[in-house]
């Protein structure tokens, strides 16, 4: 009676833990005082689209006082600044699967860098948040 009640839990117990990993979305922190470079092959800049270019994100320190939010530069293949800004109180979050977001908390997505289905790098930047 014992082995069956010890069998009968531990089954219930995986199940529940295989269920509650697999429906669950992947929940990340912030990330701060880093830099991540990425290069893009198409990156989409307010409704303007440029190709073949690379994105410098810079998170600020979480102790920083003068600084605060992350700072993007956006250069094509020669090195020119295409885009460069900071995104004031935003923060970095970067995905398992090499996603990278910036935004307002949970409210405001303001950059994405994702894979496309060739398996290239692309990207998106609006200020006042992606919809």
């Amino acid at each position: 009676m014992k082995k069956l009640f010890l069998l009968l839990l531990i089954t219930i117990l995986s199940n529940n833990i295989i269920a509650q990993t697999n429906n669950e979305p992947e929940r990340v922190k912030p990330t701060f005082g880093v830099t991540v470079e990425r290069e893009c092959s198409l990156v989409m800049i307010d409704k303007q689209m440029y190709g073949n270019v690379v994105i410098e994100l810079k998170a600020a320190d979480i102790g920083d006082i003068f600084t605060e939010g992350v700072k993007v530069t956006v250069t094509d293949g020669e090195g020119k600044k295409i885009y460069k800004k900071r995104f004031p109180k935003s923060l970095l979050y970067a995905f398992s699967d090499g996603r990278i977001q910036v935004g307002k908390g949970n409210a405001i997505t303001q950059i994405q860098i994702y894979k496309n289905s060739q398996g290239r790098w692309e990207g998106e930047i609006k200020e006042k948040g992606i919809y």
